[in-house]
């Protein structure tokens, strides 16, 4: 195959279109031979130069923000709030309630309205209600604050799935997801650094150095996302970074890869598909079973590690190594996912190692092997990283998966309001009934997970075989998804 499947080499040499959808020579090709693949590649690479950033910024300041809770909490803010373990709990738990509320419609109004005002408008509002912990003096204002706050930055994280979904084919999203993802095992190491930097401010201005981690991170959140206003384009058809041929090229990839068009009318219509197909609740199902294990450690990590033995600066410092793993686990499958494909068994993998770790961690009281596996606990975030790549592939039209990728989000942040309750304080300091509620998680992610591929499998198997009996074009150049979206015949699901 040329210049269609070079372009992708770069990104996934044995994992193209070809392979998903049998291999056909068609337009897409004959009308991107006309371009030296070096040139092709140089325009990607300056498509990732101008999202790639914003993204992960942005991404890093949310997750910091929502769990920075967390850091504060052994840095002085229970002690200072009189907080008893209930409250905490409580407070941990409610910030999901206002993404739960929100996500669904925030993704709708995000389409409607339109990610390069939408995004950088939410960056800013979260991260000043941020900056107004340092305000709050008795634990109700603290539950009442980590509401807004969730409110406030419910719609960020699907908005940012989707509008990177408008930019780069299928075959180029799981390295970009796993970059985007791998930033949160960022979160526990940077952020623990950060909050215990920030917190040498202690007493400065006659202000707690817990305070001081909600200030400087707030503030720092809301200047990222006025910078975001200047360099965020909503879309390849309306970037002013891109010359006119260089989007030629990034919208003719893009509808030759799943019909995806340059400007896609707001659908009402294909908005009400989401919530009537099957598959939508089956992945909800997943996000919520992936979300609760990866929330709760996230929340409680440095809580958790108390029962090694550690406290104060000591334990927010040494739950920061662990995350180190979890980074470049991500960020490799990210690549491996591209190149090789097989979402399915990469999202077994995550998920089986794992189980593993909190099998062990549930068995063994010898304190260095329990906090070695602290470490493969962090191959969590593999699946969360894979799901995205394979639901932003496999969930057509644009306005459909708006709508979807709102409520599957907001139903797997349910999760989150769970996930404060799993590592409680009377299960210290082996915390073996958290560890069995995480395993119980994937236990049900991994049957929804298995379900989900049979079905994708199976509906490719059935429109290959109809396909064999009339005329069909290798790629989807041309093609109208119309109200069909990846029901779509000449639609190939990627497994």
């Amino acid at each position: 195959m040329s210049d269609l499947k070079r372009e992708t080499t770069h990104e996934s040499s044995s994992h193209s279109l070809d392979q998903e959808k049998g291999g056909h020579a068609e337009t897409a090709e004959a009308l991107l031979a006309q371009y030296d693949p070096k040139e092709i590649e140089r325009i990607w690479k300056k498509v990732d130069w101008h999202v790639m950033p914003v993204a992960m910024m942005l991404y890093l300041a949310s997750y910091i923000d929502r769990a920075n809770i967390g850091n504060a909490k052994v840095l002085g803010l229970q002690k200072s709030l009189q907080l008893t373990n209930n409250q905490y709990n409580l407070a941990l738990s409610i910030f999901f309630v206002g993404y739960v509320i929100y996500e669904t419609p925030s993704n709708i109004l995000l389409k409607k309205i339109s990610p390069r005002w939408y995004i950088p408008a939410m960056t800013v509002i979260w991260g000043l209600i941020c900056a107004l912990f340092a305000c709050i003096q008795t634990p109700a204002g603290l539950i009442a604050i980590r509401f807004f706050l969730g409110f406030a930055e419910a719609g960020f994280l699907p908005g940012i799935i989707y509008w990177m979904g408008c930019w780069y084919p299928r075959s180029m999203q799981g390295r970009r997801f796993g970059i985007l993802y791998c930033t949160v095992s960022l979160t526990g190491a940077f952020g623990g650094l950060l909050a215990t930097a920030i917190h040498t401010l202690d007493g400065a201005h006659g202000i707690d150095g817990w305070r001081w981690i909600f200030i400087v991170e707030g503030c720092i959140t809301a200047g990222l996302g006025i910078l975001s206003l200047f360099v965020m384009s909503a879309y390849p058809a309306t970037a002013s970074f891109l010359s006119e041929e260089e989007r030629r090229v990034i919208i003719l990839v893009n509808e030759a890869d799943r019909a995806l068009k340059a400007k896609e009318a707001f659908s009402g219509r294909q908005i009400r598909s989401a919530f009537t197909d099957w598959r939508t609740y089956c992945w909800a199902i997943m996000y919520i079973c992936t979300y609760i294990p990866v929330y709760s450690v996230v929340l409680s990590l440095p809580t958790v590690v108390t029962g090694l033995g550690y406290s104060g600066t000591i334990a927010t410092l040494m739950a920061c190594p662990p995350y180190g793993l979890g980074f470049f686990a991500v960020l490799g499958v990210g690549f491996t996912v591209d190149r090789y494909g097989n979402r399915f068994w990469h999202y077994v993998g995550g998920i089986s190692i794992t189980m593993i770790a909190l099998i062990i961690l549930m068995a063994v009281e010898n304190l260095v092997v329990r906090y070695v596996m602290f470490f493969f606990i962090m191959f969590m975030f593999v699946p969360i990283s894979v799901m995205w790549a394979w639901m932003s592939s496999n969930i057509a039209g644009s306005n459909k998966r708006a709508a979807a990728s709102g409520f599957i989000f907001s139903f797997g942040n349910i999760g989150g309001a769970i996930s404060g309750q799993i590592y409680r304080a009377e299960w210290a300091p082996r915390y073996v009934q958290g560890h069995a509620i995480n395993l119980g998680c994937y236990v049900l992610a991994l049957a929804a997970g298995t379900l989900l591929w049979w079905s994708y499998r199976s509906d490719n198997i059935k429109r290959e075989a109809a396909a064999g009996q009339v005329e069909h074009h290798a790629d989807m150049l041309g093609d109208d998804l119309g109200e069909h979206g990846d029901r779509h015949p000449n639609f190939r699901y990627y497994l």
